[in-house]
């Protein structure tokens, strides 16, 4: 389960505490999107890195194909190799990256599909999986493979050339997206749009440190502190603007 989805449900686990071991105090910029549909009906996503995966996971459960062509990387904050390969999918070792501090291994080749969805199942909330998608059917998602920078700050309109996805006309995409990206706004979501956007901020505005932090090294320390915050999102359709804020802790 995507993190955003976690926060809204409220859901506080390990997983969603992991998600934000990367900020401090302040105001930090969340997943973001822009989805485009045709008068045809064909939709476009674009994404930011943190938004990639959720679009890819959806893509996954329908695309109307039992294979697909799959290159890219798997981004873990540890070696991942035998819970990749209880998936059913073989990969090289791990290797740990200086840059990130992150293991990394590559995707390459044709998978079946039912592999790949219990990989984004349940290697996506342990990693970051940032892979190119691509089906005979014309279903296709892309994605950079590389980590950025949580101290740089970046234009939204550059996150978003992060990933794109792109769906056919005649497919139920929107339908089972919608209620997963945006369910506190369901009210406000028209039968039919031309463009949607959303963007997500943290606003992380204490630090929760644990009782015995004299004890503790500064690693410790860091893993074992939790952030407590609101979720501010921002919502516009075509010409209408929406705004909602969930409080959280992890």
């Amino acid at each position: 389960m995507h993190h955003i989805l976690k926060i809204l449900r409220g859901i506080h686990d390990e997983a969603l505490h992991r998600t934000f071991l990367r900020y401090g105090k302040g105001d930090y910029d969340g997943p973001a999107a822009e989805i485009s549909v045709t008068k045809a009906g064909k939709v476009k996503v674009k994404s930011n890195y943190q938004f990639q995966d959720f679009f890819g996971s959806i893509l996954l459960k329908l695309v109307p194909t039992e294979f697909l062509s799959v290159s890219g990387v798997i981004l873990g904050y540890e070696p991942l190799d035998d819970a990749v390969y209880s998936t059913g999918i073989t990969v090289v070792p791990f290797t740990r990256k200086k840059r990130t501090q992150l293991y990394q291994t590559a995707l390459s080749g044709t998978y079946a599909k039912n592999n790949l969805i219990s990989l984004y199942e349940q290697i996506g909330e342990v990693a970051f999986l940032f892979c190119n998608l691509s089906a005979e059917t014309g279903w296709a998602h892309k994605s950079k493979t590389k980590l950025p920078s949580a101290r740089k700050e970046i234009p939204l309109e550059d996150q978003l050339k992060f990933s794109s996805t792109k769906i056919p006309a005649g497919s139920n995409f929107l339908e089972e997206l919608l209620p997963l990206l945006v369910p506190d706004f369901k009210e406000n979501i028209p039968a039919y749009f031309s463009s949607l956007r959303l963007v997500n901020l943290y606003l992380i505005d204490e630090l929760v440190f644990p009782d015995n932090r004299e004890q503790l090294s500064s690693t410790e320390l860091r893993l074992k502190t939790k952030r407590r915050g609101r979720l501010h999102r921002a919502l516009i359709i075509d010409d209408m603007d929406f705004q909602r804020e969930h409080t959280f802790i992890a």
